[in-house]
């Protein structure tokens, strides 16, 4: 009796090993069959993931063929596929986020947003009156010392530099006025959004992005629109 049921524990644990398989390929961007890295490839509705290499590449055990495995990535489109369907290449669609009036897929707007930016020298005034604002509603006698050295004020401003990074974070470069942001997407609502996290979180509105100029506005009563321009 002992050695029939050591027998059947054996065909079972050997019978489940054989249903399991490993799946690897390749997961690329659709449109321009480019490799994406960091790709979350997960079976579906269960926890643990993997997540693609700087090649695209993945590997996974399933427990079966209809398993069906997710990929998703920001900026592209969730799929869904059985595992026993999965070619040599899964192809992600990239998703569009509307700047201002105008769609702009994930990788465009990486290029256009991942640099160092300045404020414009049509924004200085207005932003040197912004910080100043910011800076009275936090300290009286700060702001103080700002009105009456406007032109000290507005000299931090055209030396501060904002660099904007592939993880999120904006670096700031700014005398004197510290700023602590970041940039996210908006999954739901497709778009833009750079994150005040100094005293609290504002979301600023990205108006305009382009290779020339970025436009935010910053959810303060009555601020105005500050436009920034590649620092180099």
């Amino acid at each position: 009796m002992l050695r029939f049921a050591s027998l059947l524990l054996f065909l079972s644990l050997a019978t489940s090993a054989l249903a399991q398989r490993v799946v690897s390929g390749r997961v690329v961007a659709q449109t321009t069959k480019e490799p994406l890295a960091e790709v979350t490839v997960r079976v579906a509705g269960q926890p643990g993931a993997v997540v693609t290499d700087k090649a695209g590449r993945f590997s996974l055990t399933v427990p079966a063929a209809e398993t069906p495995l997710s990929f998703s990535h920001l900026g592209f489109q969730p799929v869904t596929v059985p595992a026993g369907q999965l070619g040599p290449e899964v192809g992600l669609a990239e998703q569009s986020y509307l700047i201002g009036e105008v769609q702009i897929s994930y990788v465009q707007l990486q290029k256009l947003l991942l640099r160092q930016w300045r404020i414009a020298p049509a924004s200085l005034d207005a932003a040197a009156r912004l910080v100043t604002a910011r800076t009275r509603a936090k300290s009286g006698d700060k702001a103080e010392v700002l009105e009456k050295n406007p032109d000290a004020v507005r000299r931090i401003m055209e030396s501060a530099r904002f660099d904007f990074r592939p993880d999120g974070i904006v670096k700031t470069k700014m005398m004197v006025v510290s700023h602590k942001l970041r940039w996210q997407l908006d999954e739901e609502n497709r778009t833009l959004t750079v994150v005040d996290e100094e005293g609290g979180q504002r979301a600023i509105r990205v108006l305009e992005l382009t290779a020339e100029r970025m436009t935010l506005l910053s959810p303060d009563p009555n601020a105005p629109e500050i436009t920034y321009v590649p620092a180099k």
